[in-house]
């Protein structure tokens, strides 16, 4: 077995805390060493959250929106419920959404367990409202759930808040069922 130092294997990048470093590349095109957290909090991003409220079995929960139905909204979602009520479980989710097309669409990438039946997204063509992204909740009784997303263009997460079933005037419907 080979050793490699740090050092080396990051073309002679020193830093004292290896493990809290990333290696990435500047606008030069150099290679360098920065905090993991510059890399998550540019651009698209990544964040995670467990919601301050339980959301309860079969109801509607807003847990995203866009600012505008003109750009190309879309995002990976992993999706996830702690052991409360029901044995924790996941599922991983391509979203993608507009305000003037047909393209909506919500990809299931991966399942462990189901957490939530059904996703669906509200849209409408506009330049001053976008997509709407929400969930209904397929855990037993009431659970706390995690939330998880990176590669984000345009959305904004917030925590679930509890909708009607029936969608908000004005926008079209394109729901999804896993």
């Amino acid at each position: 077995m080979e050793k490699i130092k740090t050092k080396d294997y990051n073309n002679g990048l020193e830093t004292k805390d290896s493990l809290s470093k990333v290696k990435a590349i500047d606008v030069a095109g150099n290679d360098i060493l920065v905090s993991s957290g510059i890399v998550t909090n540019s651009g698209g991003g990544c964040r995670r959250y467990l919601s301050n409220n339980r959301l309860r079995y079969n109801k509607w929960y807003r847990i995203a929106s866009a600012p505008s139905g003109v750009n190309p909204n879309s995002v990976l979602l992993n999706i996830g419920n702690q052991y409360v009520n029901k044995a924790a479980s996941a599922q991983l989710f391509y979203i993608f959404a507009d305000g003037y097309s047909d393209n909506q669409c919500v990809i299931q990438l991966a399942s462990g367990g189901k957490c939530i039946s059904k996703m669906r997204i509200l849209y409408k063509a506009s330049t001053t409202e976008g997509p709407i992204i929400e969930v209904l909740a397929r855990a037993d009784g009431e659970n706390s759930y995690f939330f998880a997303y990176s590669c984000g263009i345009g959305f904004t997460f917030q925590d679930p808040v509890e909708v009607n079933e029936t969608p908000d005037s004005g926008y079209s419907v394109k729901e999804f069922a896993f």
